[in-house]
């Protein structure tokens, strides 16, 4: 019986999400999209967790796909609804808040934005990265989605009319005004949460709450399940980067395992913006070398971090829009990790930021994945079937981990020859 569904806006907030549930050996199930029948949910899931892909939608259009999978889990009595954030509240957020709260026609929706193991904190409704204003910080710098603010109820506000209140840490819910819909809570610490969700618990208020990979974990932990044993990793010959993200934070962690001891392919324009690329000949050629080379090297980055005069020619002389180059990048890395399955090669993929693994996914019409593990912080070991073949990818969000996190993930994945 399913007793959470967590509607997250893209595919690795999914993944870190559910892993959450996973790790303590709860059910969990990830579907890209809502499911088609209930006998698509197993008997036994406890965790369903849909990834709306709204994060790139307009406002309008992310409120209606969050609204009708809301709507949809209540008319099946799912009873907890969590709407899962960015810990960097890029997104809709405003937009998709007022959607649980209409389709769920509930009065509040609790939401708790912090992550304070990564240090991302909420102190009197203001959202700091590592110490700095949200706005100050490389998130506001997002070539896709800059966020400019850092007071989360002009955040909100941005999309719904909806009003807030704003709860410090140690203060109690008792004065919450009913026409307060949206409540943000501070969180500077990790039992900033769980004391929130007792207290939540406490009131029989814990219905609809939001919040990022942190409330996730602490959720875990207060909820009732039925937990197995938790899965692992397995290890594996060879490991592939596969980066689509433009986020400094990743391109960082591509330098420095560069330069310790990672190979590394650029990709070009027409590799990543030629819409038949991979049916001409060149576009196999390249498939069979990178299949070649990731067997050659061990640890193998293909990026496709931009060139911005040659992008720049090249979709004005192709007419694409930036739309377009979201779509296409993914796609691209996609038909490099459908290349490696029909071949069968024992590679572990990592793919980072959200697009590029949904991406791959929607290529070749895969709408499961089976999360196994969390391999770091924030970075999901997942199963995935193709051409037969059981592949083993890792998903990253361009904005997680350490400089050094693809190298010590490679030193626990590879095969020690």
């Amino acid at each position: 019986m399913v007793k959470l569904l967590i509607i997250a806006d893209d595919f690795t907030g999914a993944l870190d999400t559910g892993i959450q549930f996973v790790n303590k050996g709860i059910a969990t199930q990830v579907f890209t999209k809502m499911p088609e029948a209930i006998g698509d949910i197993d008997e036994t899931t406890e965790v369903l967790v849909i990834d709306s892909e709204t994060r790139p939608m307009p406002a309008a259009k992310a409120y209606d796909a969050v609204k009708n999978i809301t709507g949809w889990a209540k008319a099946i009595k799912i009873p907890i609804i969590f709407k899962k954030t960015d810990s960097a509240l890029r997104g809709n957020i405003g937009s998709e808040l007022q959607a649980v709260l209409d389709g769920s026609r509930h009065d509040k929706v609790y939401f708790l934005p912090g992550y304070p193991k990564i240090d991302r904190c909420t102190v009197n409704g203001t959202h700091y990265i590592q110490g700095q204003l949200l706005e100050k910080s490389v998130f506001g710098q997002d070539p896709f989605e800059p966020v400019k603010l850092s007071y989360i109820p002009d955040i909100i506000a941005q999309q719904t009319a909806l009003k807030c209140a704003c709860v410090k840490r140690n203060e109690a819910l008792n004065d919450i005004k009913s026409d307060e819909r949206i409540v943000i809570c501070d969180v500077e610490k990790h039992k900033d949460i769980e004391e929130r969700l007792d207290e939540l618990q406490e009131k029989d208020e814990l219905c609809i709450i939001a919040g990022c990979a942190a409330l996730a974990e602490a959720l875990a932990d207060k909820l009732r399940f039925d937990a197995a044993k938790p899965q692992s990793y397995r290890k594996s010959e060879n490991f592939l980067v596969e980066c689509g993200s433009l986020n400094m934070i990743t391109q960082n962690q591509l330098d420095y395992a560069e330069e310790h001891g990672f190979s590394r392919i650029h990709m070009t324009v027409e590799q990543k913006l030629q819409k038949d690329y991979y049916s001409t000949q060149a576009g196999l050629e390249f498939l069979r070398k990178m299949q070649e080379e990731c067997e050659k090297d061990r640890c193998l980055i293909i990026d496709s971090i931009d060139w911005e005069e040659d992008k720049k020619g090249f979709m004005e002389a192709n007419k694409l829009t930036m739309n377009d180059v979201r779509t296409l990048i993914p796609t691209a890395h996609g038909h490099v990790a459908d290349h490696l399955a029909a071949n069968k090669q024992d590679t572990t993929i990592l793919m980072t930021g959200g697009d590029t693994l949904m991406g791959y996914m929607k290529l070749i019409g895969c709408t499961q994945i089976t999360p196994v593990c969390e391999i770091e912080q924030g970075v999901v070991v997942s199963n995935l079937k193709n051409h037969g073949f059981v592949q083993q990818i890792i998903s990253k969000s361009g904005g997680f981990g350490t400089k050094d996190v693809l190298v010590k993930i490679a030193d626990k994945i590879l095969n020690q020859k």
